[in-house]
């Protein structure tokens, strides 16, 4: 009988172990994701906020200087989108930042143009703000 060596893991300098299953489905999805403009079609709890995440963490790695955005249409859906990528990623409370119509319009400007790696709005504040 074959041993069986339990789920392997994502490794990645930016990613906590023993965190993110390897699926190769996934992998395969955030190595095009990585290279190409990609939009990602899948059911819900496929792992959709997992491959974005997989995909922040080559881009941040890789260039240090680069940000990422990552938008969802509700506020709801974006903190806890905010929350998982915490879950995944080796990341300060000050590298994500939230951008919300919660957000006065006078103080998202400074935090644009802010030190945060990676920030978190929906399409309606990156429109206004753009």
């Amino acid at each position: 009988m074959p041993e069986d060596h339990g789920p392997r893991y994502i490794q990645h300098p930016l990613i906590w172990p023993d965190t993110v299953e390897c699926r190769l489905y996934q992998k395969r999805i955030a190595d095009a994701a990585y290279e190409r403009n990609t939009l990602v079609i899948l059911p819900t709890a496929l792992g959709k906020t997992v491959i974005s995440a997989i995909v922040a963490a080559k881009i941040l790695y890789n260039y240090r200087d680069a940000k990422v955005l990552v938008m969802a249409p509700t506020r709801p859906l974006i903190e806890q989108h905010r929350r998982r990528f915490h879950e995944i990623l080796k990341l300060r409370e000050e590298d994500t930042v939230l951008l919300t119509g919660r957000t006065p319009p006078h103080k998202r400007s400074f935090i644009w143009d802010g030190e945060a790696r990676i920030y978190f709005s929906t399409p309606q504040v990156v429109r206004n703000d753009l």
